[in-house]
């Protein structure tokens, strides 16, 4: 738990959700708040925590302000951030109805190595924009998920680490292997995410996905066929299976079958059929009679 004093505005009480999610050196807390502030005393940071925190404001209306002894005070609307370090007295003020931060803290032991000059004075304590979203992103999707298996655990504990050191700012050697790394796999959940989202919409394409991104289509191929598969194939997979899923859906049983293809964003009936026989040895009118037949009695199609 966190070694704080809190204050609240008077006659008010906390409305405070915390979700936290543990990783090997790395602790990561997605907090909603009411307005209060928190103060680490200096009688506090007498507990031995030396942690380099990143301080996220993902999403809301609201900012939050912070105070750091040797590095100022920084606001921080939604979509910014900050780093502070928790041997020093500090203050964070929040005062919206429901304020958001996304605090994640690094041991030394593990971050300082990546960035060596993270307090020589001077040094400005904002995050980079470039990677702001994808570790916001990284962060809340660890939060939420469910505990890792322990292979996951030091990929993602990789991954969080390569951000946080291009977000604070890396020496060039440790950037280039960080965005060699940890980058290019959080560019790589990020466009995963965003086509099974959309991949069955009409306008999208390879060049607005790239656009969105902020990388070139050539980049969006190479990371998939450095993971064994093509973009186009992952498209493909992604359409085939929700074609699939509408044929087993009761919900979708008054549809043609075309008007489900379509849908899905196939425009060749020919090639999809094809497609489809080959990725699940069945055509899409008998995965339908045989839903069709596994109905609870009552049921309609």
């Amino acid at each position: 738990m966190a070694n704080i004093d809190v204050s609240l505005p008077h006659g008010k009480a906390p409305d405070i959700d915390t979700r936290i999610r543990l990783l090997p050196g790395i602790s990561i807390a997605l907090i909603k708040t009411s307005p209060l502030i928190v103060k680490r005393r200096s009688r506090h940071i007498q507990d031995g925590n030396d942690d380099v925190a990143l301080l996220l404001n993902p999403t809301g209306r609201a900012a939050w302000r912070s105070e750091l002894g040797g590095v100022g005070e920084v606001e921080c609307s939604p979509g910014a951030g900050c780093f502070g370090f928790n041997d020093r007295p500090g203050t964070i003020e929040f005062q919206g109805s429901r304020t958001y931060m996304l605090n994640i803290c690094f041991s030394r032991s593990l971050l300082g190595p990546l960035v060596g000059d993270i307090e020589r004075p001077g040094k400005s304590p904002r995050l980079a924009q470039e990677t702001f979203a994808h570790l916001t992103r990284c962060a809340i999707d660890l939060v939420q998920a469910p505990e890792p298996e322990d292979g996951d655990l030091l990929a993602d504990t990789n991954r969080l680490l390569d951000l946080a050191a291009l977000s604070v700012g890396a020496p060039r050697d440790i950037e280039i292997t960080a965005r060699h790394r940890g980058l290019k796999q959080a560019r790589l959940r990020a466009v995963k995410a965003d086509l099974r989202i959309s991949a069955w919409r009409g306008d999208t394409s390879l060049g607005w996905l790239a656009k969105r991104h902020g990388v070139s289509p050539g980049y969006i191929r190479a990371m998939f066929e450095q993971e064994g598969q093509s973009y186009t194939d992952y498209v493909l997979e992604l359409r085939l299976e929700r074609v699939f899923q509408c044929l087993k859906s009761p919900a979708h049983g008054h549809k043609k079958v075309a008007d489900i293809i379509y849908e899905a964003g196939f425009n060749n009936p020919s090639w999809f059929y094809r497609a489809f026989k080959r990725r699940f040895g069945q055509t899409p009118g008998e995965v339908r009679e045989l839903a069709s037949t596994r109905q609870p009695a009552g049921a309609s199609l």
